[in-house]
């Protein structure tokens, strides 16, 4: 498989690329020494992505009593809890161009509910919320790169998970590995950590990993909810979706999601405004 994968990104013109600001960031997401201040006065510097970041915190969405023209001056205003964030969420976005007969804007769409609910999931079962963020945010990032590699296969594998089929299943038939096989490839070029790294690579089938990580669960069932929101599924059919294996994995009781998904399932991730 990773002589398939090589051969994949050997096929790639441009393979996207991150800022070392954002590349730091991500891989100090457990670090909590990180100087946050000097991170913040960083990104100022990265005009593309503190334009973006900007923009969003001065929208209608924040309501902030005042408008805001700094990054440092976000970081008293939103904290940079929600800062790194949105930071984060703006580098990974300018990382990838818009592409030839792909709906790059709802990619990125999808991807941010996904990162949305795996850091809720992660919350509500222990784990760290940046990592699982971060994680359902880049664990979809594959199909970017498949599709240009590949635009006819990536084509061909979209329409057969249209008519029901699993997106990994389809994946390994067609191509010899997933997309998340491919992300957490991409996730090793830019050099971040094998806590982020793992998550990433494991999400597409999670109980096969030793031990099974709980962070990988909860961006697998992030995607599915994801999805199923996308696709206007009804919450039965959703529920109908989750493990209960995965569900015991993160520490939840039968009836969490029956409980829970219509909220999770309502939750924003705010950062449409990256997209404009």
């Amino acid at each position: 498989m990773k002589s398939k994968i090589d051969k994949l990104f050997s096929q790639i013109q441009n393979i996207p690329q991150i800022s070392e600001v954002i590349r730091i960031l991500i891989n100090q997401l457990n670090d909590p020494d990180i100087d946050l201040k000097e991170i913040a006065r960083n990104v100022e510097k990265e005009q593309v992505i503190s334009v973006k970041v900007l923009r969003l915190v001065n929208s209608a969405s924040f309501a902030l009593p005042k408008k805001v023209g700094s990054i440092e001056e976000a970081v008293i205003l939103l904290g940079m809890g929600k800062l790194k964030t949105l930071v984060i969420a703006s580098g990974i976005v300018s990382s990838v161009s818009k592409i030839d007969n792909f709906d790059i804007n709802q990619f990125w769409t999808d991807s941010f509910s996904t990162a949305t609910y795996a850091k809720w999931l992660a919350n509500a079962s222990g784990c760290n919320t940046d990592i699982a963020f971060t994680a359902g945010l880049l664990s979809s990032l594959g199909t970017i790169l498949i599709h240009l590699a590949h635009e006819k296969e990536a084509l061909e594998i979209e329409d057969r998970i249209k008519l029901g089929n699993p997106r990994s299943f389809v994946e390994k038939m067609r191509l010899g590995y997933t997309s998340m096989d491919v992300s957490a490839e991409l996730c090793r070029v830019w050099k971040f950590s094998d806590e982020l790294i793992t998550p990433v690579a494991q999400c597409a089938e999670p109980l096969l990993a030793d031990p099974v990580s709980k962070i990988a669960c909860s961006v697998f069932i992030a995607r599915i909810i994801s999805n199923c929101k996308a696709t206007q599924m009804t919450e039965d059919d959703t529920l109908a979706l989750l493990s209960p294996d995965i569900i015991e994995q993160l520490g939840f009781p039968e009836t969490f999601f029956n409980e829970n998904l219509a909220d999770i399932m309502a939750l924003e991730s705010g950062l449409e405004g990256l997209l404009d």
